[in-house]
């Protein structure tokens, strides 16, 4: 009797916890209808890592991608070919399935097929693979191609990119000398003593800035480049990128991480280093070096105090967005973000690719960025992370992820995937350049020099602004407005809050110029048509006799209207626009340069509640932190990692991009670190690539310009030769000389002196008869500038301000090599002469390259 009792009590509880299950789950489908959701961490990186190695010199491992790139917009890292025209590969497969090897060759600008090759003949033991291949003899020396090795994975196909030159001669790239040069030069920062050998390669002077390890130089001191005082090991062993290669010089890049200690505390630093070096028989040359130092944040490592969060050494541009009170905001640190909630008393890690227990080379690549959208009151975040998808979903995709973290359930969902084909730094840079989402759920970024409105909940993509081109749009400081234009007669505004969008239109006779945004003001000049004159390049000047400026709802804060002076070029810096005038010369009807002026803002930036500021602490120097708006609650601080959440189906977003880039070129710079800016005027692209240093490069990946790739000399004799054969040289207009001779020079006669007189101007003549050339006006760059097209065997015609036109055909240490129709001779010109002649003449240089390069 007692047994059945128990056995019917155990019964009834049983039903109990049955009801009460069934009870919540039809709650939860009550609540949550059909889309239920989980939540889980980020899955694990499961892509293999392919390192390529000539001469047993391993360099550049590489990272998958498993969607389409357009490899002519695809930089990357290269390596040398040897005479033999062998590589070796190593393939980490931490654990994974790889099958199905092969290897393409293409052009640098992958449409053409030169090689497809499958690879059968490796090794394979302990999660790596291991094996060579030989190139076919179908390949060009001192060319570079793109290598594709191809292989199936655990989440189907991936494609690796490395840019390849092969040379015939082993000993034009010296690879291995300049690797352990860069590696040993990394190796004695870390002892004094051993650094001694390496001080002569320093060019210490005030340039360098001695305050801050977050960013040291070539020109810093001794005693910073080894570090000062800290207490500092390497923590791990550095990997080497080659980032570009010439005969003359080579250009590589070291990434490693360093512990440094502070009692028995150690915290742990990224470390980027970049070489430029050039090799000669005698000794090797440190053309330029910079190493940048940023904290890895760890909230439990005494980085948060009473009312700061500290992110030590680091460079100062951290972004931080907060709340309309500052109760809440969120901050990105190593391409990791973090929310504080000081209302709350919780700190979130929001997102990264790499954490403690996600730490390889796979989870560290640094080919994406975090940008925060906004935050509200709540901890509530939306951001954006572009760039290479190092892990999760997305893993080996270029795009953009849109992410909202809910603070009250503390899970971090996608709302949206724009796919791209571009390279993650082009994609990167876009998204630094516009990437704003004002209060629906409506993303506008800039992808392609395009505008385009992204939709996250319909998912779906709509074009703003059309081919806009760089210099033709501005941006507010917050990206809340954006302005452009297509033609002279008007502007246009669109404030990316309101969705609205506005015109400003000349008068009759009238241009408008935008010019930028000073913060949110807008900023435009009007100039009369009958003022615009041209040089004699066949450029526009824009004599501005008004400019102005409007406040976001139209109200004119500034109209500067100088009594018979005229602006031509604007110039704004943070709170100041410094203005560029010249006045009408009566004789000539041409303007000439009076004093500069400029218009400055009294209005004072307005400082959030939470900010990022720098203070120097003794032997770390200048360190970052954030001052928050309250004290924190050291004790009572919640530290949390939100999983994602769980969905079904897509949320991918293609944009379609499309632009024909034979009628609208781009000009791409890339410094030591990485892409520096994208332009449409080739000077504006060289003049930055020569501060850089860098180099230039078009649409389809070849080289537009490269610095200090030189030889000792040079000059192009077959135009030597028809200049010194023209007949009555003297008595021919200047400019008709010299275009004749470039013509001939390139095959082609024309009747230059009609065409000029018939109105067309040097840059018309030259595009209309070497059609299958690239004209490059490269106004304001420097003489030796533009002796890298020299070296290639390509004229440069300058042009001077009393209507003369000379040929540069020629240098060499000492001189140029110049043809001037005016005396009918070709003759050397001291280098430093003819930069001031140049120079004193606005260094107007007219050149080309050629499509087939």
């Amino acid at each position: 009797m007692r047994e059945s009792s128990i056995r019917l009590r155990l019964i009834k509880i049983a039903y109990f916890i049955l009801v009460l299950l069934i009870g919540i789950f039809v709650a939860g489908k009550l609540t949550n209808g059909e889309n239920t959701e989980m939540s889980a961490p980020m899955p694990d990186a499961s892509l293999p890592v392919v390192t390529l190695s000539t001469d047993k010199i391993s360099v550049n491992p590489l990272r998958g991608y498993t969607s389409e790139i357009d490899i002519g917009h695809l930089r990357g890292n290269i390596i040398p070919v040897g005479a033999g025209r062998t590589l070796s590969y190593r393939i980490d497969t931490f654990g994974g399935k790889v099958s199905d090897l092969q290897f393409e060759m293409r052009s640098i600008d992958g449409k053409s097929l030169v090689e497809n090759t499958p690879l059968t003949d490796y090794k394979e033991s302990d999660n790596v693979i291991e094996g060579s291949f030989q190139l076919k003899d179908l390949i060009s020396a001192q060319k570079e191609y793109m290598l594709v090795m191809i292989m199936d994975t655990d989440i189907g196909k991936a494609r690796y990119y490395s840019r390849v030159v092969w040379t015939e001669d082993d000993s034009l790239y010296h690879l291995k000398d300049e690797v352990d040069f860069v590696r040993a030069f990394s190796d004695a920062t870390f002892s004094k003593e051993a650094a001694q050998e390496y001080s002569r390669y320093l060019e210490s002077n005030s340039e360098g800035d001695n305050t801050t390890f977050s960013r040291v130089n070539i020109h810093s001191s001794f005693s910073q480049v080894t570090w000062g005082d800290l207490n500092v090991s390497r923590y791990s062993d550095p990997v080497v990128y080659v980032t570009d290669l010439h005969g003359q010089t080579g250009s590589y890049e070291l990434k490693y991480r360093v512990m440094v200690k502070e009692g028995t505390l150690g915290r742990i630093y990224n470390v980027t280093e970049d070489f430029r070096v050039r090799y000669t028989t005698d000794r090797m040359y440190l053309l330029n070096y910079e190493r940048r130092m940023n904290y890895v944040f760890d909230s439990g490592s005494y980085a948060v105090g009473n009312n700061t969060i500290g992110l030590s050494i680091s460079e100062p541009d951290v972004q931080l967005l907060e709340s309309s009170s500052g109760s809440a905001f969120a901050f990105v640190s190593e391409r990791r973000l973090y929310m504080f909630n000081n209302s709350e008393n919780k700190l979130a890690y929001l997102f990264g690719f790499y954490d403690s227990a996600h730490d390889d080379i796979r989870t560290r690549w640094d080919g994406h960025s975090i940008k925060i959208l906004k935050v509200d009151e709540a901890g509530n975040v939306r951001f954006a992370v572009a760039g290479y998808m190092n892990r999760g979903l997305h893993e080996g995709n270029v795009g953009i992820a849109v992410y909202d973290y809910d603070a009250s359930i503390n899970a971090v969902e996608e709302v949206g995937f724009v796919e791209s084909t571009q390279s993650e730094e082009i994609l990167m840079h876009y998204v630094d350049t516009l990437a704003y989402c004002g209060s629906g759920d409506v993303l506008y970024a800039m992808l392609d020099q395009n505008i385009y409105a992204v939709d996250l909940i319909d998912h779906n993509a709509s074009l703003v602004v059309d081919n806009i081109g760089a210099g033709q749009y501005k941006i507010s400081e917050s990206e809340s407005t954006i302005a452009w234009q297509s033609d002279l007669k008007k502007l246009s505004l669109m404030s990316l809050n309101s969705r609205t969008a506005s015109d400003i239109e000349a008068e009759a006779g009238d241009y408008i110029i935008l010019l930028g945004f000073m913060g949110e003001d807008l900023v435009y000049g009007l100039c009369h048509s009958d003022d615009v004159r041209s040089d004699r390049i066949g450029n526009p000047i824009y004599a501005m006799y008004t400019i102005c400026i409007e406040d976001t709802d139209g109200n004119t804060l500034e109209n500067y209207h100088p009594e018979g002076i005229y602006v031509t070029g604007v110039n704004i810096v943070d709170n100041q626009i410094r203005l560029t005038r010249v006045v009408r010369d009566e004789e000539s009807d041409n303007y000439v340069s009076t004093y500069d002026d400029q218009i400055t803002s009294t209005l004072k930036a307005e400082e959030g509640s939470n900010t990022v500021s720098q203070v120097s602490v003794d032997i770390f120097e200048k360190i970052v932190q954030i001052n928050t708006k309250s004290d924190i609650k050291q004790k009572q601080l919640r530290v949390l990692t939100p999983n994602q959440t769980l969905f079904e189906g897509s949320r991918n977003i293609a944009p379609g991009l499309e632009r024909d880039a034979t009628q609208k070129p781009f000009y791409y710079v890339y410094g030591l670190d990485g892409i520096r800016g994208i332009y449409t005027n080739p000077a504006d692209a060289v003049s930055l690539a020569n501060t850089a240093p860098g180099v230039v490069v078009g649409d389809d990946n070849r080289y537009v310009w490269v610095k200090g790739n030189l030889l000792r000399s040079n000059q192009i004799m077959s135009i030597t030769r028809s200049a010194e054969s023209y007949e009555d040289i003297t008595s021919t207009d200047s400019t008709v000389v010299c275009l004749d001779l470039i013509l001939k020079f390139e095959g082609v006669n024309r009747n230059v002196e009609a065409l000029l007189t018939g109105g067309s101007s040097v840059v018309d003549i030259l595009k209309d008869s070497l059609t299958e050339a690239q004209i490059l006006e490269l106004d304001g760059c420097p003489l030796s500038s533009v002796l890298y097209y020299v070296n290639q065997d390509l004229p440069v015609l300058a042009m001077l301000n009393d209507g003369r036109a000379m040929l540069v055909i020629g240098f060499n240490d000492l001189n140029t090599v110049l043809m001037d129709p005016q005396t009918g001779q070709v003759y050397k010109y001291g280098m430093n002469d003819s930069d001031k002649l140049f120079q004193e003449n606005g260094n107007h240089f007219i050149t080309y390259i050629k499509s087939q390069w």
